[in-house]
């Protein structure tokens, strides 16, 4: 009889110790109990990180911050980079992001983006000459221009010492060709679709017709470049009509890591004679008598 009294005591106490466990773990786990933060992974430099330098997968790592603690748009793994160049600076230890490679970037930072003595300089293009808007902030391109030159010769009554010049007929436009800036960093690029009015005459009519709208692609390219850079693309722009048409220049877009500059001689119609084989028409006359092919 007492050892059946000391068996219930015993299944007694048993049972009373497993309740408190069980009311523990339950009040731990009610709406007032913490719980354990969940963390945000993001990648962050190994290494400084310079403008312009393509980063790779081997130069960032994945780290757990708190979800305030993300800075940008995250990355989450190392061969999201995909070697694509930084346009902004980043320090060891900083997270590395979308707007590190310049996307998403509601504001754009553009003094944060040049090197020491480079200068913000634009360019307008339009949808042919602008590489069909594939340019893209990161990316590295070159400048061709494109001017059609006044071809002079001395006049009959021009002396050694008061030399005159006049068109030589049927070259009074002249065209020319070159790569005038290479090597040069995009910043920022602005696409749009630019509505420009015409006026159409009517047949018959003295007076046009009522402008028409037409709409115009446009592309406007920031690049790191310098005052001289700024200079040559003032100066190329005459006046506003060839500011705003945009055909002045063209660009080409480089490889990531190419940082040769390519000498060239540009083109005009004699080197495409010569170099290039370009048939001359028989009706080509050097004035005097005489058939040729125009100069340089």
């Amino acid at each position: 009889m007492k050892r059946s009294n000391r068996l219930v005591i015993l299944v007694g106490v048993l049972l009373a110790v497993l309740a408190f466990i069980a009311i523990v773990v339950f009040l731990n786990q009610g709406p007032g109990a913490p719980q354990q933060e969940v963390q945000a992974t993001v990648l962050v430099a190994k290494e400084d990180i310079a403008i312009g330098q393509p980063v790779t997968p081997d130069m960032v790592q994945t780290k757990l911050v708190p979800p305030t603690g993300v800075s940008g748009t995250a990355l989450t793994d190392p061969s999201q980079v995909g070697g694509r160049p930084a346009v902004v600076a980043v320090p060891a230890g900083a997270q590395v992001s979308k707007e590190t490679f310049g996307e998403g970037l509601l504001v754009v930072n553009i003094p944060g983006q040049l090197k020491p003595g480079e200068k913000a300089v634009t360019l307008q293009l339009d949808r042919t000459t602008g590489a069909d808007f594939l340019v893209k902030p990161g990316d590295v391109i070159d400048v061709v221009i494109a001017q059609d030159v006044q071809v002079l010769q001395p006049s009959s009554d021009s002396t050694a010492q008061n030399p005159r010049f006049e068109p030589v007929t049927g070259l009074s436009a002249a065209r020319t060709v070159k790569t005038v800036l290479q090597n040069k960093r995009v910043l920022y690029v602005s696409q749009s679709r630019a509505t420009q009015t015409a006026a159409t005459p009517s047949p018959g009519a003295e007076q046009p017709a009522a402008a028409q709208p037409q709409l115009t692609d446009t592309v406007l390219i920031v690049f790191a470049g310098t005052d001289q850079d700024a200079e040559l693309i003032k100066f190329a722009q005459r006046d506003a009509v060839e500011a705003s048409g945009a055909r002045l220049f063209s660009v080409t877009i480089r490889a990531t890591q190419d940082t040769d500059n390519e000498r060239t001689t540009g083109i005009t119609i004699d080197r495409l004679v010569d170099d290039y084989g370009l048939p001359v028409p028989g009706i080509v006359e050097q004035v005097g008598g005489g058939k040729t092919k125009p100069g340089r």
